[in-house]
């Protein structure tokens, strides 16, 4: 984006960002009166920090406001998406006037975005898959995630069903072991489950073993225990993976989420209110317990760029719009992917 530093309380301040965050903050106050007006002279003051803990408020919904706005944070961007809605030639004269640049994209956070496949994770999933995954982090500012989880076979799925099961180690049926670890599968899964209590006495190995049997014996039932495990040639059509939020660092975990569910057909377990949508790439997004299901159709549309545009950016009526294929994501105040655009300006 485009501050250097932090500005406002505990920021750096460097004067130029403060004036430039300052002469943004004196717009929405002439159109809002919700907003305290405010002085542009570059320091950050009570009054500075009053003002942005009223725009955070406000305009990016935080519950703690803390009176600061970080580089390329949701606080910056949704200042910029403000002023662009309000005036779209208000930025480039604010740059020039306060001296201040947009950052290159490995200061910002929206520079080259890095995927790590886990130990166990099959690297079987597509580029255009990748890219898909490469988009969501762009819109939640994130440059790294992994992938713990890819295609699995009917062994794989034992395995981790017998390490499920074995870390609970006072759980002694199906239903102890769901109550334990607060989730559990579906009917399925739970016959798997059951067969490792009935045998859990034998060695590791041999349990397995008759735990994947069971899967087999249910799967020519035509029902699966795991989204993971189907066969080669569906997985090439509909790519399923996991990132964990381990991955993900802590205060971007819900952007991420949320710019997953605007590329989402189906949500499953939502957190957060649904965001307008963009255009669809994941059929299917689970919001699990330790990380996110997706589920992508190798449909090979074309991709937008979060960092660069590729993609025309467009009037409608009285805001911007950016064109993502045949839809036009519009309504800069509420739209989240609207706030994180922000390496198109």
């Amino acid at each position: 984006m485009y501050i250097g530093g932090s500005v406002g309380l505990g920021g750096r301040n460097a004067r130029s960002d403060v004036a430039f965050v300052q002469d943004l903050l004196a717009l929405l106050a002439e159109q809002d009166l919700r907003m305290p007006e405010i002085q542009v002279d570059g320091i950050s003051g009570p009054k500075t920090n009053n003002a942005i803990a009223k725009f955070q408020t406000f305009y990016v919904k935080l519950k703690q406001p803390d009176s600061r706005i970080d580089p390329n944070g949701r606080s910056e961007k949704t200042l910029i998406a403000k002023a662009i809605e309000i005036d779209k030639d208000l930025i480039p004269t604010l740059v020039k006037k306060h001296g201040v640049r947009r950052q290159t994209p490995g200061k910002s956070g929206a520079g080259p975005r890095n995927i790590h496949y886990r130990s166990n994770a099959k690297r079987v999933v597509s580029t255009y898959t990748e890219n898909v995954v490469k988009l969501a982090m762009g819109f939640g500012g994130i440059v790294k995630c992994d992938i713990s989880s890819t295609i699995r076979t009917m062994n794989d799925q034992a395995r981790i069903m017998y390490g499920n099961c074995a870390s609970f180690s006072a759980a002694t049926s199906v239903s102890s072991l769901r109550s334990a670890r607060g989730w559990g599968y579906a009917a399925a899964g739970r016959k798997v489950e059951e067969v490792f209590f009935e045998n859990k006495s034998k060695p590791r190995a041999e349990v397995i073993s008759l735990m994947e049997k069971k899967i087999v014996s249910i799967s020519k039932g035509g029902v699966r225990v795991s989204l993971h495990c189907v066969p080669d040639a569906e997985y090439k059509r509909n790519n399923i993976l996991d990132i964990p939020y381990s991955s993900v660092e802590v205060s971007r975990r819900k952007d991420f989420e949320i710019a997953l569910m605007g590329m989402s057909t189906e949500v499953k377990n939502l957190r957060y209110r649904q965001p307008v949508k963009a255009e669809e790439y994941i059929s299917r997004l689970i919001i699990e317990d330790k990380c996110w299901h997706l589920e992508i159709p190798q449909l090979n549309k074309a991709l937008p760029n979060a960092k660069a545009p590729s993609a025309p950016v467009v009037r409608y009526g009285n805001r911007p719009g950016l064109v993502v294929g045949c839809a036009l994501v519009d309504d800069w105040t509420d739209d989240y992917f609207g706030k994180f655009l922000d390496d198109w300006y």
